[in-house]
């Protein structure tokens, strides 16, 4: 079965000069400040977007000029040798919550990587299928999603309760197999995940399908609650498990590293059928390198 690995901006955290995400947020208020300690990201988002003065006659233009400014901000992260080492490893699928291009601009001199990088996607908006093929001399093309946006398409970064819920409709629509989409000016009808287990007619057409197909890693990603999306298509995978229809037809694993967790949220991921490993930090000066390090001396075993 293939491997696929999720990310978040743990990864890009790495270096001090990398923007957080509570820094980002602060930045885009501008002059409105407020205090936003016990509230999700999405909705720190939409009050910054509802309260900005309008330059246009429509919120989604203004809105537009919050995500050219995101843009701007993320445009200069730097690379890092753990996404070199993590594209070294046998998986084939690599996901990201991030807009940037760290990932990319830290493998495209490896030598085994083949340019040009392909990118797949005719959305707008949405990224239920953001895609980048990676040829590479060592095995068949890899493949990168940024499930959130990028940055060069400001309009497609998914920050707001707005944009996330009219992904989880994409999400559902493409499991259900409501979901359209044209390519090469003919209009392609996504069968249902349960037809895909039923005709085994996988197509790699989005990451979605990779859910049900693949070993999932979790890594880098504190996996936080306002992350609808996933805990959506996550909570979906587990209840079509115990599905009539699907029962025992759905045989991929999902696991989650991280070097701390409440038990609340481990418990959660138990139900949903995800497993929880936890490598706790060593005291040292570089302690997150090191602990990412770790992870790839495992993932080199283990995939």
């Amino acid at each position: 079965m293939d491997n696929t690995i999720i990310f978040g901006n743990g990864i890009n955290r790495l270096s001090a000069k990398n923007i957080s995400w509570g820094h980002l947020l602060d930045v885009i208020k501008g002059s409105r400040k407020f205090n936003d300690a016990l509230l999700p990201n999405t909705m720190i988002y939409e009050r910054i977007i509802l309260e900005r003065p309008d330059t246009h006659d429509d919120v989604l233009y203004n809105e537009f000029e919050v995500k050219k400014e995101i843009s701007e901000l993320m445009k200069n992260i730097e690379p890092t040798e753990i996404y070199s080492e993590l594209f070294k490893l046998n998986a084939q699928n690599y996901l990201t919550t991030n807009y940037d291009y760290a990932f990319i601009d830290s493998i495209k001199d490896l030598k085994e990587v083949v340019l040009p990088i392909y990118e797949y996607s005719t959305e707008d908006v949405y990224s239920i299928r953001r895609l980048k093929r990676i040829p590479n001399t060592n095995q068949h093309t890899k493949y990168f999603w940024q499930i959130h946006g990028e940055i060069r398409k400001p309009a497609t970064i998914m920050l707001g309760l707005d944009h996330y819920c009219g992904s989880i409709g994409k999400i559902d629509s493409y499991i259900k197999g409501w979901y359209r989409h044209v390519q090469e000016g003919k209009t392609i009808e996504e069968p249902s995940i349960e037809n895909k287990f039923k005709n085994n007619s996988f197509n790699n057409s989005s990451w979605v399908e990779l859910f049900f197909t693949s070993n999932i890693h979790i890594i880098g990603f504190t996996l936080d609650y306002s992350e609808i999306d996933l805990w959506w298509i996550i909570n979906k995978r587990a209840r079509l498990k115990r599905s009539k229809n699907l029962e025992k037809k759905i045989k991929n694993k999902i696991t989650y590293y991280c070097n701390e967790i409440d038990d609340q949220k481990k418990g959660l991921l138990a139900s949903l059928d995800i497993e929880v490993q936890v490598d706790e930090l060593i005291d040292t000066d570089n302690k997150y390198f090191d602990y990412f390090k770790k992870l790839i001396k495992q993932f080199k075993r283990k995939l």
